[in-house]
């Protein structure tokens, strides 16, 4: 027995070999793996990895899934230092790798930009600390792949087929080659004594994912993205990440920005606005204040606290708040406005003067912006709706709207769509239907190929009605009900015009199919009441009439003695 054990120990050792006895190029290279530990915003574990940093100023590589959720993460080499993550590069989650920097100097490896080939010798460095292992690795095979998501051009990498037995907990973990180069990350195992592996070229290529697939597989975690050197290109990523990073994702890359440009306003103003959505008022005010102190234009930036304030008075005006008034919201566009004469603080004035209810004087500045850059129908018609709040004459507001069309180019395109809507509720409005219809079939028109709302249909439809343009009104009830088949209203209206069309079996038809759908609706049964003693059947439409009295129908009585005779 003991030169059977003497041969299963050689074998071992020759499987898992100590550090000690490989080249300087490879114990150096094996510094500079680490564990990853990635964790929640509450601090709860996600994932334990591994990876390899590959280069001095914290760049690594490893495994992305443990990313996912994540709101921070750290990762500790084989000397036990720890680093905190500060931002992620790029990721690809099919593949499942990811580059992500750290804080600090680091150790590192180089990553062998030589393809490698079948029957090439590999060594697989599993982490320990203190003292990492290897285990000895041939390649199989080399199944290339192409990819443009990680560089800007078309390039090939390798992905590969290991004659590998790994014990547990080593994926990701780097592959090098004798030089001590990296060469892969350890994809999956299997007890079988196949491993795959892909190309550490393929993750270390990656550069800052703004835009496109990566930039949405990078807003599944918390943890910020890599921040371009260069402010202008910084800017970019954060305007990009405000549509695409939403809760914590894009917290953290505002918080990062600032860390990374104190002295340049976006992260701040950014900052300021999280707060207050938030209702952190005290905190966006804060932000604020210190955007103005670094700023080179501080009218841009008084002009930005006006927003602020216009949008707390806005969508949270239950929140007392004395010292974020409306008043204080006019006073700081004013001192923007003194500042630098822009068009853009006079209509920030205006919109605040509007939100004050001064009507007048909001539609006043609206029109003095007509002979700016701003000029154009918009601000026509925010002055012709402020002057019909303040109560002006319809014939001079109407005569607003219509300047705004002329605005417009001619002939009109569905760009002005908009404006002939508005002009046709405001038609509506004063009981002007044909002029209403006219400009709703405009509109109709304007929007070919567009799938119009069904209100559109319904608005049009009571214009119709009201002009006695009943079989029009009959098409276009029906075309908002077929848009919306649960609308109990539409039904309604629908049944009420075909017994005023004294179709009593349509209208009865369409009472119950609104009663389906909502079996306490009075107008429904004041309709189907009414229709059935339309057609003789008394006593089943009184009781329905009694019904719709009974729900709060104001003319059931008017219905039950009219029918009662």
């Amino acid at each position: 027995m003991k030169p059977l054990k003497f041969l299963l120990c050689l074998c071992f050792c020759s499987f898992c070999a100590p550090l000690s006895a490989q080249s300087p190029q490879v114990k150096k290279a094996a510094k500079a793996i680490f564990s990853l530990n990635t964790f929640r915003a509450d601090g709860t574990p996600i994932a334990t990895s591994f990876g390899v940093f590959v280069s001095q100023d914290g760049t690594a590589v490893s495994q992305w899934k443990p990313f996912v959720g994540a709101a921070k993460a750290f990762v500790v080499d084989t000397d036990g230092k720890k680093y905190n993550v500060e931002a992620l590069v790029g990721a690809n989650d099919i593949y499942d790798v990811c580059k992500f920097k750290v804080e600090g100097q680091t150790p590192s490896a180089s990553v062998s930009q030589t393809p490698v080939a079948e029957k090439e010798q590999l060594w697989l460095v599993g982490y320990k600390a203190k003292s990492p292992r290897l285990l000895h690795s041939s390649v199989k095979k080399v199944e290339p792949f192409s990819t443009t998501t990680a560089i800007s051009s078309e390039k090939s990498y390798g992905y590969y087929i290991l004659d590998l037995q790994t014990p547990e907990n080593v994926l990701f973990s780097p592959l090098l080659n004798e030089n001590g180069e990296v060469v892969a990350l350890l994809h999956t195992a299997s007890k079988e004594g196949v491993a795959n592996a892909v190309s550490a070229v393929y993750p270390s290529d990656m550069t800052a994912q703004t835009i496109g697939a990566g930039a949405i597989t990078l807003s599944a975690s918390s943890i910020p993205v890599v921040l371009p050197t260069e402010y202008k290109e910084a800017q970019l990523t954060l305007i990009m990440a405000s549509q695409n990073r939403k809760g914590e994702a894009y917290n953290a890359l505002v918080d990062y920005f600032i860390k990374k440009f104190p002295q340049k306003v976006d992260g701040y103003e950014a900052r300021a606005r999280i707060f207050l959505s938030n209702r952190e008022y005290k905190k966006a005010e804060q932000d604020m204040q210190k955007a103005i102190s670094i700023s080179e234009d501080k009218a841009d930036q008084h002009y930005a606290l006006s927003q602020l304030i216009l949008d707390k008075n806005v969508y949270m005006p239950e929140d007392s708040l004395p010292e974020w008034s409306l008043e204080r919201a006019l006073n700081e566009t004013e001192t923007a406005y003194a500042l630098k004469e822009s068009p853009l603080f006079l209509h920030q004035k205006a919109k605040v003067l509007a939100a004050m209810r001064r009507l007048e004087d909001a539609a006043k500045v609206y029109l003095s912006l007509q002979n700016t850059s701003l000029a154009g129908p918009d601000m026509m018609v925010a002055a012709s709706m402020c002057r019909q709040q303040a109560g002006a004459p319809f014939e001079e507001t109407i005569a607003l709207m219509d300047s705004a069309l002329n605005c417009c180019p001619q002939p009109l395109t569905f760009q002005s769509a908009k404006y002939v809507s508005i002009r046709a509720n405001m038609y509506q409005q004063e009981g002007l239907y044909r002029k209403a219809i006219n400009d709703f079939n405009l509109y109709e028109k304007l929007m070919v190929g567009y799938n119009l709302h069904p209100d559109f249909y319904y608005n049009r439809f009571i214009c119709e009605r009201e002009s006695k343009q009943f079989q029009q009104a009959l098409d276009d009830i029906s075309k908002a009900i077929e848009k919306n088949s649960n609308n109990e209203g539409y039904r309604c209206e629908k049944a009420s015009l075909l017994l005023r069309l004294r179709m009593n079996e349509e209208a009865i038809a369409e009472a119950n199919r609104a009663l389906i759908i909502n079996p306490e609706s009075a107008d429904a049964y004041a309709v189907l009441g009414a229709a059935q003693c339309s057609l003789g059947k008394k006593h089943e439409g009184l009781l329905n009439l009694q019904q719709a009295k009974s729900l709060g129908y104001s003319s059931a009585d008017e219905l039950i003695n009219r029918f009662s005779k």
